[in-house]
């Protein structure tokens, strides 16, 4: 399969491995964490997470 030269890990709408590599999880937990977050964006058959409220959901709930 070929990689798509325009992909950037800093974009506002991520892949799920572009947020996995970014929180150092698993896909899995990416997942739920976006959905719980509400940062799901499906753009076709294309599944994209907001990095920015992901991130700021972790820090919210998941913080000691």
């Amino acid at each position: 399969m070929n990689q798509l030269s325009y992909k950037d890990a800093n974009g506002e709408l991520v892949t799920k491995q572009q947020m996995a590599e970014c929180i150092n999880t698993g896909i899995s937990t990416v997942c739920k964490i976006a959905e719980e977050a509400g940062a799901v964006r499906r753009i076709g058959r294309n599944y994209r997470i907001n990095k920015k409220k992901v991130l700021e959901y972790i820090e919210e709930n998941y913080s000691e």
